[in-house]
């Protein structure tokens, strides 16, 4: 709750700041729809917002994917993140993070994690390149379908970096989050996603995805690393 206070806080303290405020998001959409015997409905939105003010950020992503076949329910999974950095441009900052969910996929009801921890910028950041690691210490909340709940101390971590392959018309992202459970190590996960971002039209384009998830200890069917290679399209505005 104490994590979650701080975040809901940092919007003020951003709008109380005298340097005009900075918004960034970004909209995509994945989808299927297919009749017959084996028909299938799937989509999968996904959505990031920015604000950016004095060399301080606050950034939040929301994932949801729906798959159904026939008359039944597969996937219906829903993650998102908020990441609060304070002085982000610097080599090394202050960082406030909460991460939170479920998975019918991987027999999640639901996970919470938040922490607090700092953020290093392995080179000079700014909007079109950076690589940067941010390492944090909070609280795990997280229930597996039939098991009982688990709640402890644990480690996280959030890397991310950005490189243009081809000036203004084609991207290349990375985005990897990782927890561990100091209470009982059979707790982790690990999720990260490369993406490759192509630009068409001003800001309208289409991204290329593969995804790549690794949960220990859970009671799902559900491997414990699956990979999976997405497209879609997007649009960004500033």
């Amino acid at each position: 709750m104490i994590i979650i206070s701080i975040l809901a806080l940092v919007p003020f303290c951003l709008l109380g700041q005298t340097d005009s405020l900075k918004v960034e998001a970004r909209v995509g959409v994945r989808g299927k729809w297919q009749t017959g015997n084996l028909a299938q409905f799937v989509i999968n939105p996904n959505a990031g917002l920015t604000f950016k003010k004095n060399n301080n950020q606050l950034e939040f992503q929301g994932n949801y994917e729906f798959l159904k076949v026939n008359q039944g329910s597969l996937i219906n999974d829903f993650w998102t993140y908020g990441i609060y950095q304070y002085q982000v441009h610097n080599t090394l900052f202050p960082i406030v993070m909460i991460h939170y969910g479920y998975s019918q996929a991987y027999a999640i009801d639901n996970s919470l994690i938040g922490g607090l921890g700092f953020g290093v910028n392995l080179m000079p950041k700014n909007h079109r390149s950076y690589i940067q690691t941010n390492l944090f210490i909070g609280h795990l909340n997280i229930k597996y379908q039939d098991v009982s709940k688990h709640k402890g101390t644990s480690l996280g971590s959030y890397v991310k970096l950005k490189f243009p392959i081809v000036k203004e018309s084609l991207e290349i992202l990375l985005d990897a989050q990782a927890y561990l459970s100091l209470k009982d190590t059979a707790y982790s996960s690990f999720n990260s996603r490369i993406i490759f971002l192509f630009k068409l039209i001003n800001n309208f384009g289409f991204d290329l995805t593969y995804n790549l998830v690794y949960t220990n200890n859970n009671p799902s069917v559900t491997s414990k690393a699956n990979g999976k290679l997405i497209f879609g399209l997007n649009y960004s505005f500033k």
